[in-house]
């Protein structure tokens, strides 16, 4: 028996004889335009713009009509056959017979072919062969007015070689037709091939994937097991033998609330049925008393049953709690220190927490301060020295820093305070924890010793230079004062130098008693 030969699917011969008749209608648009203007073209020659405009419209109106008044037949086809054949008798007709016209059934022929159905051919050779018997009949009867150009032999030849013509252009449709569609069966046969190589692979990559999964659930930290729409253990991994303390012999195919009976209604129980009632997964954490252990759960629902995984967060709970009470010892820490502490984000500078000295020392109530940031707590004169120290702080985000600051009282008063800053976490937030010491009062007894050395300075100078000078001039005049060889005016002379001397040193002893003053308060 011998096998039949490939065919083409439904739908893929219907989008081969879409593809190929939409190509072929907008390349005849074209051709019939061309055509029609042709005709325009030649009108001139003879005066046939009558022939020109009536049958060359009349061909392309009968034409469109047809391949509108039924679209899904192919007709319109057959039509558009006879139409190049009218347009051939035209052109001839237009030119008084000329030879060369005859070639438009060739090329008529010849644009047919696009369509690749050789039936196409027929429409055209039969009106030719009608075209050319009555045009030879009507020259034998004298019938025309054009020359005759047309003899029996010539018509003959004309037939034939038209016949010829159509039957290779036809002959090129079908072979066109039959290749398109073999290549086209191919091209399924491989697409068929290519699907049935894909779903291989696919099933080959789904048994990798099963396996590479239960080496996963194997190897993974977690502990999982999966259960069966009746609670029946389908798979438990090494990590559950060792946390649970149960077999995967033991655990396989049995209940799970049969094999841990003390955990009917706690937390888990309670937690598996609602995802299972929910469709939803849940997380949470479980205190199982048995084993002494607390574990975090996590539970997913699916149309085979229920996929958990959980941890042992014994561990974990510890930490919490030994962090709980060392974040205790922080908060008494802070909060009862007699110095001012404060905790700043430093992306904000916004207040996250104060201690009671810095309420009791700035005057701000604790909920202003946490509507408040740094900038509020000073002056305006310092906002400048502040951001450089915030920018200083940004190069070196790790280091403990020292500050001398500027602050702002509620009530207005000014402070001069030593700032200590060290970068920490506060509840997951960049800050900075601050002990602010007030320096105000120290500055202040600092800066009065400083101008109490300055004037004891001055009170120097003036012992070691003003002082004296009227002292070596009256110790000067005293030996010739009392030298016997002055004469009385030369001595009341001297006396009044004397005098001079001790007046001026006397304004210096008065300027030292007014230095020597008590040292103003600022």
């Amino acid at each position: 028996m011998k096998n039949r030969p490939p065919t083409l699917t439904v739908p893929l011969a219907q989008d081969l004889h879409f593809g190929v008749t939409e190509r072929s209608n907008r390349l005849i648009n074209y051709f019939l335009g061309g055509y029609f203007l042709l005709g325009l073209f030649l009108a001139p020659f003879y005066g046939t713009w009558l022939i020109a405009v009536g049958v060359g419209g009349l061909s392309l109106i009968a034409y469109y009509l047809v391949k509108v008044a039924l679209p899904d037949s192919c007709w319109y086809q057959y039509v558009l056959s006879v139409v190049l054949g009218i347009f051939m008798a035209q052109f001839i007709y237009q030119m008084h017979g000329m030879f060369e016209m005859h070639f438009f059934a060739f090329i008529g022929s010849a644009l047919l072919i696009t369509y690749q159905n050789w039936k196409l051919q027929l429409p055209l050779l039969l009106f030719v062969l009608l075209h050319y018997t009555l045009f030879n009949y009507l020259q034998d009867m004298d019938m025309l007015s054009q020359p005759s150009n047309l003899h029996l032999q010539t018509f003959t030849a004309h037939i034939l070689l038209t016949g010829v013509i159509c039957f290779i252009c036809g002959l090129c449709a079908f072979q066109l037709n039959k290749y398109h569609q073999i290549q086209l069966i191919q091209t399924e046969q491989m697409t068929l091939l290519q699907d049935a190589a894909r779903l291989t692979i696919v099933r080959e990559k789904n048994a990798e994937a099963l396996e590479e999964r239960n080496m996963i659930l194997e190897s993974i930290g977690d502990a999982f097991f999966a259960l069966d729409k009746d609670w029946a253990v389908s798979y438990w991994n090494r990590t559950a033998e060792k946390i649970l303390q149960k077999t995967k012999q033991e655990m396989l195919g049995r209940n799970l609330w049969d094999a841990f009976p003390t955990a009917v209604n706690s937390v888990s129980y309670r937690q598996y049925h609602q995802a299972t009632n929910t469709g939803l997964a849940v997380h949470f954490e479980d205190y199982f008393a048995l084993l002494d252990c607390w574990y975090e759960v996590s539970a997913f629902p699916s149309p085979a049953g229920l996929s958990v995984y959980f941890k042992d967060i014994s561990e974990r709970k510890q930490s919490i709690s030994d962090l709980k009470e060392s974040e205790q010892r922080y908060s008494d820490v802070f909060h009862f220190s007699p110095l001012p502490m404060w905790v700043v984000n430093l992306e904000s500078l916004a207040f996250m927490d104060v201690n009671e000295a810095t309420i009791e020392h700035y005057g701000y109530t604790r909920e202003e301060f946490l509507t408040m940031n740094l900038r509020d707590i000073r002056p305006e004169s310092g906002i400048a020295s502040m951001q450089r120290a915030l920018d200083q702080g940004d190069s070196e985000p790790d280091a403990i820093a020292h500050r001398q600051m500027v602050h702002r009282k509620k009530n207005g008063e000014l402070m001069n305070m030593e700032i200590q800053l060290a970068p920490f976490r506060f509840k997951g937030v960049k800050t900075s924890i601050v002990i602010a010491t007030d320096m105000t009062e120290r500055l202040r007894y600092t800066k009065a010793i400083e101008q109490q050395n300055e004037k004891l300075l001055a009170i120097s100078w003036m012992q070691s230079h003003v002082i004296r000078a009227p002292l070596a001039r009256i110790m000067g005049l005293i030996p010739m004062f009392i030298d016997p060889k002055t004469t009385i005016k030369e001595k009341q002379d001297i006396g009044e130098y004397l005098v001079l001397s001790t007046n001026e040193m006397n304004n210096v002893i008065q300027q030292i008693t007014d230095a020597t003053g008590s040292v103003p308060e600022s």
